[in-house]
């Protein structure tokens, strides 16, 4: 018996199904199975005969195929008195056992019996254990043929093994596919995932800074007369300094908070301001008010956290998040230790951190969802999106499969078609069958049968300022915080989750009362979800609850709201005796919005509220209805309506946008576009034009009319864009966008002007400084209320904006990082949920390394690095967000120069964990090459290279004699060929080409 062997290419097995590993196709669904020794199949000596068979059967020479892979021939059975046709002849053909461990690597265990008269047992032995890398299977001993003192199984039975066999007569062969490949290696079964421990070369940092922030702000105003003849002068400063890192395996972060402001107030005086300069004054010294000096300074956050796969840990000042919807009771800030608990992994739930984080998770809004099904045993299962293939699962022997954590709400299931495809092995070219799947959307954090748990204990309020303690009975001290929240995802349809906590709502007199939430959100369909949800709080009970239904043009949603307050633990002294029985209230929100088509977007809004404390003329029903339109690319129009206070807004936008198609050709023309706006509501009406000079200048003009006054309101500016990227270098990255703005207003006869600057860096600096001189601003006054004193405003009904004086304002920001072992850089380092490795590249000053983005690979997978920064002999690179574990770190040489990219890069092994960065220097070394022909032009010829009588290289040539040889450092080689003479090569700083090998002479 004659066969062949011939080596595999080990693929391994999609078993689990995330959502960002759907972005990618994986089409190699067999698993990497290591071989079975040949002697695997357990000897049964005492068993003469399984079932001696009394059929016809001839042995018969046939070819064999494994996995589409010719394994030479092997001796078969085959029951010769057999009237069937050739595709269902595979109950007619036989395997030995021996053969399928050889092929297959399955092994095969007897099974022994406890009843030594049971007829379908031959010496104590019922049958065997099957053991295959996609699970165990029994066979019966009726399923075994005995034959000539060896054990066989027919084709159609090593389908429940998970192989299909089949026999194809024009080939004379059988093809035997599975979901795995053997391997070479005479070794017993062992575990797929293990992985061969090796010496790592670099490890985490231990401890060190990451980030730093800074941010500031400036203002100083002049206040016009209030009612009273009085105005003002004032200046407000803020500023915040952040920084955080890692250590003991977490991370850390804290942020400190200044301000500072000064207010002077005048009697009336007419020319007061331009004559005593106190508004110069006020300016001048905020700038050079030390912030050491200023009144107020702050620890505002200060924390350390750490996690695991399951767990994580923060400890300092804390904010529960409010992870789940409708009515809840989370909590308000204190100091103390936070824990959170999943049972999947919680890597996906938490809040990023950096300087400014505030609490341990974060609400994620992500619903992954579990599929399960069944289908061929030992086939494979493939799941797609709009017919797209994403994944790919193997199915068992017991014929089921999952695809986990499948990301439903990335999908937009009213347009997206779902469906998982059977096949028979993974090498089939056609599905068996294809299955549609209908999912429905849960609003929740939790994924199917997902616990999550978040628990937190301290006292209330921010401990290391005592000014921010929240005070019981005057006393100073803080109460007690704690919490406990929970999400659980019962199935595909249906997630629970509820709360409990002391730290919401509670009175001065009753510190420790509780307060508590429940609530469920189901799935009622592919279009259709529900919500609802209690909370209980000392002083009021509320239900809530949500119905929501979304198709491809329509999104309807309905909200109820009941509150009842306890009369017993409010202060109702205002309030008279009905008001007092009632205390409860209660709210409908229905919202319709409607697409008939891609131009047109329809939204009602209708409001019910039943209060129990009314507001004066206020209506219970009210309804918002807006409408808005695109002609075409040039023409918008929009209109809304509120009944509430009978409010109507409009707007109408016009761009010449066909013109610029049209010019489109023109280096003048290009970018060249005018916009003209007609808006208004109950107050004023509004026309404005803007036109584009260029792509870096552009002009704008507004008129507006006052429905109250008939006043008018004229506006003006100018913007210029340039780079100044040469005037702050380095420091500002390659690109620095800058821009001056200059306006006028003009209202009541008086004129008023602004002048801007804004600075704004790809390193993240940002700087602002403007300056406003009676300018009146057509905006919401309530933009600027954190800016300006109160005094300032205008009454809305004469203006519809503000003016001051004199305003100056300036702002500046920036950030910087620390890779490790590096100083200090101006900007930003990515906020990382999981571990990072930063890769040191050092190289020479005349071939720098400096691109955008850099490929790696880890462990065979691609990733890409970003640029963190570039100095003249050492560029590092940020790979970002990576599994915390044990790594092989390749460069791909495809990004690198010529010159760098034929040596032998390094390898090094890393391991990488949670928030630490892996620092990794590489050094490139430039190596160059040589390369030329045979004369004769002859092929498959041996070259060699020496360097100092060594050989170090050598190559064979290809068509016509050619041959390549790389990686050589400058010195001087000599190329040797049997047969042809001998040259010398000088490689320096370039490649050596073209160089052509004579025949020696005899």
């Amino acid at each position: 018996m004659a066969f062949m062997t011939k080596k595999f290419t080990p693929l391994r097995l999609v078993t689990l199904v995330s959502w960002p590993c759907v972005l990618a196709y994986c089409p190699s669904a067999l698993a990497d199975v290591q071989n079975i020794a040949a002697n695997s199949i357990s000897p049964i000596s005492s068993v003469k005969a399984a079932i001696e068979s009394t059929k016809v059967l001839e042995p018969t020479l046939v070819g064999v195929f494994v996995n589409g892979q010719e394994q030479g021939s092997i001796d078969a059975l085959y029951e010769s008195g057999s009237e069937s046709k050739s595709d269902t002849q595979n109950n007619h053909y036989y395997l030995s056992i021996d053969d399928l461990n050889r092929l297959t690597m399955i092994k095969f265990l007897p099974v022994p019996t406890n009843t030594s008269n049971s007829v379908d047992t031959i010496n104590n032995t019922s049958g065997y254990k099957v053991i295959t890398p996609i699970g165990d299977a029994k066979l019966s001993i009726n399923q075994v043929l005995y034959y000539q003192g060896q054990e066989y199984l027919s084709l159609s039975t090593l389908k429940k093994l998970g192989i299909t066999a089949d026999y194809n007569q024009s080939d004379l062969a059988i093809s035997l596919n599975m979901g795995w490949r053997p391997s070479q290696n005479i070794s017993s079964l062992k575990d797929n995932n293990a992985k061969e421990d090796l010496p790592i070369d670099y490890h985490p940092s231990r401890a060190g800074l990451l980030g730093l922030s800074f941010n500031s702000s400036l203002s100083a105003s002049e206040s016009n007369g209030g009612q009273n003849g009085e105005s003002s002068t004032s200046r407000q400063m803020y500023a915040d300094i952040g920084a955080y890192g890692y250590a003991l395996g977490g991370v850390w972060g804290v942020n400190a908070r200044g301000y500072d402001s000064t207010n002077e107030y005048k009697g009336s005086s007419a020319d007061r301001f331009s004559n005593d300069g106190s508004f110069g004054k006020t300016a001048l010294e905020g700038f050079i008010y030390l912030p050491s000096e200023w009144d107020d300074w702050e620890i505002d956050n200060l924390y350390w956290a750490k996690s695991g796969e399951h767990l994580a840990t923060r400890l300092g000042i804390n904010q529960p998040n409010s992870l789940g919807q409708g009515a809840q009771t989370s909590g308000s800030e204190f100091t103390g230790a936070m824990f959170a608990y999943s049972n999947r992994n919680i890597s996906r739930h938490l809040s990023y951190f950096d300087e400014d984080s505030r609490s341990l998770l974060q609400n994620t809004s992500q619903d992954y969802q579990h599929l399960t099904g069944t289908g061929e045993a030992g086939g494979v299962a493939e799941l797609r999106i709009s017919g797209r293939p994403i994944a790919r699962v193997q199915i068992g022997l017991d014929g089921r499969y999952e695809f986990l954590n499948l990301d439903v709400s990335q999908l937009t299931l009213t347009d997206t078609l779902v469906e998982v495809a059977i096949y028979a092995y993974p090498l089939a070219r056609q599905p068996l069958e294809v299955r549609p799947i209908l999912l429905g959307k849960r609003r929740t954090n939790a994924a199917t049968n997902e616990l999550i748990i978040e628990a937190g204990i301290g006292r209330t309020g921010n401990l290391i300022n005592s000014d921010t303690i929240r005070r019981s009975n005057n006393n100073g001290n803080a109460d007690t915080a704690a919490h406990l929240y929970t999400e659980y995802g019962v199935n595909n349809r249906l997630a629970v989750r509820g709360g409990v906590n002391t730290n919401i709502q509670n009175l001065q007199e009753d510190n420790d009362s509780l307060s508590w939430h429940a609530g469920a959100n189901y799935s009622l369909s592919t279009y259709s979800n529900a919500d609802i949800s209690y909370a209980n709080t000392p002083t009021q009970d509320l239900w809530q609850a949500q119905l929501e239904y979304q198709r491809k043009k329509m999104w309807v949603n309905y909200q109820y709201q009941a509150r009842q307050y306890d009369s017993t633990k409010l202060n109702t002294s205002s309030q008279n005796e009905s008001e007092k029985d009632r205390l409860n209230d209660q709210r409908h929100q229905l919202l319709l919005n409607y697409s008939p088509s891609d131009r047109t977007n329809i939204s009602i809004n209708q409001y019910y509220e039943d209060m129990a404390i009314k507001t004066a003329d206020a209506d219970d029903y009210y309804a918002y209805t807006s409408i808005n339109h695109r002609f075409n690319d040039a023409l918008n129009v929009g209109a809304n309506w509120n009944t509430r206070d009978n409010r109507y807004g409009y707007r109408l936008t016009w761009q010449d946008a066909y013109r610029i198609r049209a010019n489109n050709n023109t280096a003048h023309s290009a970018g060249t576009r005018n916009t003209i706006g007609l808006s208004g509501d109950n107050d004023s009406d509004t026309l404005s034009l803007r036109h584009q000079l260029d792509n870096r200048t552009n002009l704008g003009q507004s008129i507006s009319r006052l429905h109250r006054n008939n006043n008018m309101l004229y506006q003006g500016d100018i913007s210029y864009r340039f780079d100044t990227s040469s005037i702050l270098g380095r420091m500002g990255g390659d690109s620095t966008d800058s821009s001056i703005n200059a306006g006028y207003s003009l209202y009541g006869n008086q004129i008023g002007w602004l002048v801007d600057w804004q600075i704004n860096t790809r390193k993240g600096i940002n700087f602002g400084l403007g300056y406003k001189h009676r300018y009146v601003d057509a905006v919401p006054s309530s933009l600027y209320t954190d800016l300006i004193n109160d005094s300032s405003f205008i009454d809305e009904r004469e203006l519809p904006a503000w003016t001051q004086n004199n305003y100056l304002y300036a702002s500046l920001s920036f950030d910087m990082f620390k890779a490790p072992k590096q100083r200090l850089q101006v900007g930003n380092y990515p906020r990382q949920r999981d571990g990072s490795v930063i890769v040191d590249i050092e190289h020479q000053a005349d071939t720098p390394i400096d691109y955008e983005n850099m490929r790696f690979e880890l462990d065979n997978q691609k990733v890409i690095a970003s640029l963190l920064g570039s100095q003249a002999t050492h560029s590092q690179y940020l790979i970002s967000n990576i599994k915390a574990g044990d790594y092989t770190l390749t460069m791909d040489s495809e990004n690198l120069p010529l010159e760098y990219s034929t040596g032998e890069l390094q390898k090094p092994r890393i391991r990488v964990s949670n928030y630490a960065p892996t620092s990794v220097p590489i050094q490139l070394k430039k190596t160059y090459g040589v390369s030329g022909k045979l004369a004769d032009a002859k092929e498959g010829v041996v070259v060699n290279i020496y360097k100092d009588n060594e050989m170090i290289q050598s190559a064979n040539t290809g068509s016509y004699g050619y041959f390549q040889i790389f990686g050589l450092s400058p010195n001087t080689y000599t190329l040797k060929v049997k047969g042809y003479k001998d040259q010398s090569v000088d490689v320096t700083n370039n490649f050596v080409m073209r160089i052509l090998l004579q025949p020696s002479t005899l």
